[in-house]
């Protein structure tokens, strides 16, 4: 273990925020279950509240090693004593990990799920690049701590994506934690107004902030992009596998929440991707090359998007998400 994760363990305990209590090497299993299977899970972090109501099982992958290691000790470990209603895994992924790797880790938690888990991924420190966190995990404890990294943002990233925001019959709406759910949302809001049905239920919008995927040079409403729809994971209305599995916004859930509901919220989804997933805001004269792609997308959508009149403003992927 480096000594960040060790520097981690320590702040999120003095740091803690008021009414949680923290604390850091816990195990999953029974010692028992743990001595029968060979491997025994353990947390970097154990968030608490005073009144035992929510209990957050924290990683924090910092090095380059494979992060899915984790995932696949506490999915299994699940199998042989089942996650507590008021427990949730979260796995914080350093920008040193690289993108590949971090999508296959934010996809294994829709595995984990799959098996009746509350599970998330999300960001840790991302306002720094891979190179800066290398450098810390090398530093000596006393230098770490003499530099006073802002840890506070951290706790609040772990309990601001695992928290509620309201309910469906059948969904947990929360904000995305990782840039896969942001991506995977563009495409769902894409696929969805092809549809006859999506379109007709979309309408035309007035859109001022649009997500871009560099990858698949496409676009998508920001707001769209920042709420993720979980299947409730003891929810006897959720059973069919492809259903359990995708916790992607759509455009039918959006609709019937939009407007409806002040906490479905396009500024707070705007400053969680912003300010929370460290996402790039550009306007049309700070990424020309971008405007370029986004009004070729724009042709094929002006049916559903009508861009706002002080013109679009662009949320790009973290610097180190490639």
């Amino acid at each position: 273990m480096g000594v960040l994760t060790s520097y981690l363990q320590q702040e999120f305990i003095r740091k803690s925020a008021p009414g949680w209590l923290c604390h850091h090497e816990r195990g999953v299993l029974p010692k028992h279950l743990a001595e029968f299977l060979g491997y025994a899970p353990r947390v970097d972090v154990l968030l608490e509240r005073d009144d035992g109501s929510r209990r957050l099982w924290i990683e924090f992958e910092i090095s380059r090693a494979d992060p899915v290691a984790n995932h696949a000790k506490f999915a299994t470990a699940h199998l042989f004593e089942p996650q507590l209603e008021t427990d949730t895994f979260i796995s914080m992924v350093s920008p040193h990990i690289d993108r590949g790797r971090r999508n296959l880790a934010a996809n294994t938690i829709l595995l984990m799920r799959h098996v009746g888990m509350s599970a998330f991924q999300t960001v840790l420190f991302p306002y720094m690049s891979g190179k800066q966190i290398k450098h810390l995990n090398h530093l000596d404890m006393a230098t770490l701590r003499g530099m006073g990294l802002a840890v506070e943002p951290e706790i609040e990233r772990a309990l601001s994506v695992t928290e509620t925001i309201l309910k469906t019959s059948a969904r947990h709406i929360h904000f995305v934690g990782d840039m896969m759910e942001v991506l995977l949302n563009l495409r769902r809001w894409n696929k969805d107004v092809d549809s006859h049905e999506g379109q007709k239920l979309w309408g035309k919008r007035t859109i001022t902030y649009f997500v871009f995927d560099p990858y698949l040079k496409s676009f998508a409403p920001s707001k769209f992009c920042a709420y993720v729809a979980i299947p409730s994971v003891f929810s006897c209305n959720v059973t069919t596998p492809q259903v359990i599995a995708s916790a992607e916004m759509t455009v039918e859930l959006y609709v019937t929440l939009d407007g409806k509901d002040s906490r479905f919220d396009g500024r707070r989804a705007h400053n969680h991707l912003t300010q929370g997933l460290a996402m790039i805001p550009r306007s049309v004269n700070e990424a020309p090359e971008v405007e370029t792609i986004f009004k070729t997308w724009l042709n094929l959508r002006s049916g559903s998007i009508a861009v706002h009149p002080n013109g679009p403003v662009f949320l790009l992927p973290p610097f180190w998400f490639k």
